[in-house]
């Protein structure tokens, strides 16, 4: 099994992830990682970028979670199934909020500051806001992780997609899954 989750800031990949994975003893790797230094650092160049998603793709099992698109393009191709997971503005905002006050209490905050925080949130509004899908301005563009634009970006996926709206449909997944 091979698995791609997508979706925003907030809406739960790196928990159904980790869950998925050991449900059916597979590795995870978060994209996040793929595309920058120690996830938060520079970015990585393209070649990195799918070196490391080839050798990901080559295993019998694994999972992947990220919103990245363009040059993402492997892990879509190669996945048993795509998990889309839509949740609504107010859950994924409040998401966003709450980890970031975890990880500063915990002072373990990689993008540490409050400041961070509101340009972050701010930021991933867009996601919901868009009205037209983001054209990639090269193959290692990040900037097409909108709702629009995987929407239109997912449609050759549509035979392997579970598209899950709220933390129930999630929850009614993972408890057929495997």
């Amino acid at each position: 099994m091979k698995v791609h989750i997508i979706g925003p800031a907030g809406s739960g990949k790196t928990t159904l992830a980790r869950l998925l994975a050991e449900r059916i003893d597979a590795l995870w790797y978060e994209l996040d990682v793929v595309a920058y230094e120690q996830g938060s650092g520079p970015k990585r160049s393209l070649a990195d970028r799918q070196g490391d998603l080839q050798t990901i793709v080559v295993q019998d099992r694994w999972i992947t979670e990220g919103v990245y698109l363009w040059w993402a393009k492997a892990v879509f191709d190669a996945a048993d199934l795509v998990i889309w997971l839509d949740l609504p503005w107010r859950v994924t905002a409040w998401r966003i909020v709450a980890r970031h006050v975890r990880a500063e209490l915990a002072g373990n905050n990689r993008h540490s500051g409050w400041g961070k925080l509101a340009r972050f949130v701010f930021w991933c509004r867009h996601y919901y806001l868009a009205r037209s899908p983001t054209v990639p301005t090269d193959p290692n563009d990040d900037e097409g992780g909108t709702r629009v634009t995987i929407d239109e970006y997912i449609v050759p996926y549509t035979q392997k997609l579970v598209h899950c709206r709220s933390q129930r449909e999630i929850d009614e997944f993972v408890e057929k899954f495997g």
